[in-house]
């Protein structure tokens, strides 16, 4: 699947060779290549269990580690190993288009569902930002007429309703550091630069307010851009 920038140019590569080597051998053959993967290389995630609350962010594409991190955290509690730091997820998922929802949900949903067969549907919440929307009629009156339902009218995920626009950032950020007080939180991001300056920027606010308010707990924020 091509949906960011490095699949693109990984798929523009292939494609090309493939092309070549038909026009020069006249005929179909079969491609073959030889890929070396130099690492794993360590990243801002590892760190997401050593926050008591963890706060993850992904734009777009940018869900992909947490994805796979939500995925540990499934095997961990279905497996009975709860003995690990952290003790509250908040998984943020901002996409543009609809569409781009659907390729991560049958996960997520996953998840969610043995989250809650297993009385441990507390320690994930799933906020969704629908940041791009064209008035589209079908969908508005889909979600009008399911206002009230456990079940997401644009995603179908349990426990979840799609907020259209972007979050405001501060005012959540200060609601998790109230709701939470006196712990350490852990803001993970996976997204484009800009956002990321400005959930660096929010998340200093936040530590301000809390301070200013009297509530010892910490925003940390860690990002890695693409």
């Amino acid at each position: 699947r091509k949906a960011g920038d490095w699949t693109g140019e990984l798929y523009k590569i292939v494609n090309n060779h493939s092309k070549q080597k038909t026009m020069k051998e006249g005929k179909n053959t079969e491609l073959q290549f030889q890929l070396a993967v130099d690492g794993p290389y360590g990243t801002p995630s590892d760190d997401i269990f050593q926050y008591k609350v963890s706060v993850l962010i992904g734009a777009g594409v940018g869900c992909t580690p947490y994805v796979s991190i939500l995925k540990s955290v499934w095997y961990k509690i279905k497996s009975g190993n709860t003995q690990f730091g952290t003790k509250k997820i908040y998984f943020y998922w901002l996409c543009s288009d609809t569409k781009v929802f659907g390729w991560m949900t049958a996960q997520l949903k996953e998840i969610l569902k043995t989250l809650e067969e297993l009385d441990a549907s507390d320690y994930l919440e799933v906020r969704l930002h629908l940041t791009r929307f064209n008035n589209d009629k079908e969908m508005m009156e889909n979600v009008a007429a399911n206002q009230g339902s456990k079940e997401d009218a644009i995603t179908t995920l349990p426990n979840t309703q799609t907020q259209f626009g972007r979050p405001n950032w501060f005012k959540d950020f200060v609601g998790i550091g109230e709701k939470h007080a006196g712990s350490d939180i852990g803001i993970f991001f996976c997204g484009p630069g800009i956002l990321s300056e400005s959930l660096d920027h929010n998340s200093s606010l936040a530590n301000a307010k809390l301070e200013e308010d009297g509530i010892d707990s910490m925003f940390f924020y860690n990002k890695e851009n693409f």
